[in-house]
């Protein structure tokens, strides 16, 4: 029996281990030449280098104690008001750092449900009522916590029907959440009518802006009316979360989560007086938290400043277009929604030809392709660094219309085989069950004992088993 990798006995020389990381880096996606259409949020070198070294000022502080390192705590609260401001929440909204998107998704949902079990007439409240289209964070929270995501269908461009939502709202609902915009296709919920909703039940009402919220307030300026009040302008919103490390541009991993007032995040704060240690208090999640993602934040909005982010946000929007325009261009494609800044996705039409195997061909060409599904569809964040890259995606993309439709038997392989088959199988539980073998087999103990300077190989890291492929092909040939 294999014995799993020990730590080194003898320490090795700082080349040596940047060497051998390099080497495992060199299998990842190069998104600097443009052809990973999400997952970095990069402004350019200079930036970069002062992220970099912000890092490595602050690479040391633990702020476990919001109380016992100043500067981390100043800069903490800068951040929350600064982003109290954009959003419009001046007065008495106030907030927290958190981790990521998904911890200040779950904080909410964790306020809301402690501020609704502090009186009696709460304590049955445990039901969110959100579009299908809502984050799948608001359901890992929900399953954390205890509680329940009820979800309405949304519109033929993917908003959130509001009517709808009200269908779902009883004496179970503790509070209602939309998106600014959705991830998907990147459209924006009616928030509007979702705040009107919830005074009319007197019922929170959480905006998850985490991929919106320091974009929309920039897009708003350059195109007054534009699109329509989502932010604390509303007076049903009582949350917002907006993600720092998203188009903040600071680093990973930051999330602003802010409330209307204190009479919610109050509810949010973990305090315990009986520990050995003393008192143990805690306004996040985590216990120790890093600095850098908070000083990195806080330095990225002093550096770009108002001006900065404007600029930015007008040439991704200005690409965003040039790629719209040439999608629109080509018949047989068609972009779902509204798409309000700079997400989108696109399908062909009557899913012919197949656009997974569009995704294939595009992967062979060198783009690293997100897949989605219902319907199946290629999602596309359009950062700065994508800017560049556009027209040579929008040719590769004729190519790949082409091949498919010249080829109207290819069937989709590899991760496109994975996501279309997932859209197939209707029952939903063997789809979990197959993902977290995936999970089981990537973070079991034999995988773990491997650590090769290059990297886990394709032989070593899991591939999903090859009977999705046969059965793909099956429920392909079904389908038609």
């Amino acid at each position: 029996m294999n014995k799993r990798k020990a730590i080194p006995s003898h320490g090795q020389p700082a080349e040596t281990i940047l060497a051998q990381m390099k080497e495992m880096k060199s299998g990842d996606p190069n998104w600097a030449d443009g052809r990973t259409w999400s997952l970095v949020y990069h402004v350019d070198d200079e930036h970069r280098a002062l992220m970099q070294k912000t890092a490595q000022l602050f690479i040391s502080e633990s702020y476990a104690n919001p109380f016992a390192v100043e500067s981390i705590q100043r800069m903490e609260l800068g951040l929350i008001g600064m982003t109290a401001n954009l959003l419009n929440g001046e007065g008495s909204a106030t907030g927290t750092v958190t981790s990521g998107g998904t911890e200040s998704i779950l904080l909410a949902l964790y306020a809301y449900r402690e501020w609704a079990h502090s009186s009696r007439t709460g304590k049955k409240k445990n039901e969110i009522v959100a579009p299908a289209t809502i984050h799948p964070a608001f359901e890992k929270a929900a399953h954390l916590l205890g509680l329940k995501v009820r979800k309405a269908p949304v519109d033929h461009l993917s908003r959130a029907r509001i009517e709808e939502m009200e269908k779902l709202i009883t004496e179970k609902t503790l509070l209602l959440a939309v998106s600014a915009p959705s991830y998907p296709h990147g459209t924006l919920d009616p928030v509007e009518a979702a705040s009107e909703l919830a005074q009319q039940y007197k019922l929170p009402l959480h905006v998850d802006a985490c991929i919106g919220g320091f974009f929309l307030p920039w897009v708003e300026q350059l195109s007054p009316g534009s699109i329509p009040p989502w932010d604390f302008r509303l007076p049903g919103v009582t949350s917002i979360s907006a993600d720092t490390h998203k188009f903040g541009y600071g680093a990973k991993g930051s999330s602003v989560l802010l409330f209307r007032s204190m009479d919610y995040l109050r509810h949010q704060f973990f305090i315990t007086t009986d520990w050995a240690g003393g008192i143990y208090a805690s306004a996040t999640l985590l216990g120790s938290r890093s600095a850098i993602p908070i000083a990195t934040a806080w330095a990225a909005m002093h550096s770009l400043g108002q001006e900065g982010y404007l600029g930015i946000t007008r040439n991704i929007l200005d690409g965003c277009a040039r790629l719209r325009l040439g999608i629109e261009a080509l018949p047989e494609l068609a972009i779902l929604g509204e798409p309000c800044m700079n997400i989108l996705a696109f399908t062909t039409r009557q899913n012919k030809p197949d656009i997974f195997v569009i995704a294939d061909f595009l992967e062979e060409k060198g783009w690293v392709v997100d897949r989605q599904h219902r319907p199946n569809s290629i999602h596309l964040t359009v950062m700065q660094h994508n800017l560049p890259a556009i027209e040579p995606y929008l040719k590769d993309l004729q190519e790949a219309i082409a091949y498919a439709r010249n080829n109207p038997d290819a069937k989709a392989r590899g991760n496109a085989a994975l996501y279309g088959l997932m859209a197939r199988i209707p029952l939903r539980s063997m789809v979990a069950n197959n993902v977290r073998q995936l999970f089981e087999q990537l973070y079991g103990a034999e995988t773990a004992k491997s650590e090769s300077p290059s990297g886990a190989s394709s032989q070593q890291m899991p591939n999903p088993p090859s009977w999705m492929g046969w059965l793909n092909r099956l429920l392909s040939g079904w389908r038609k």
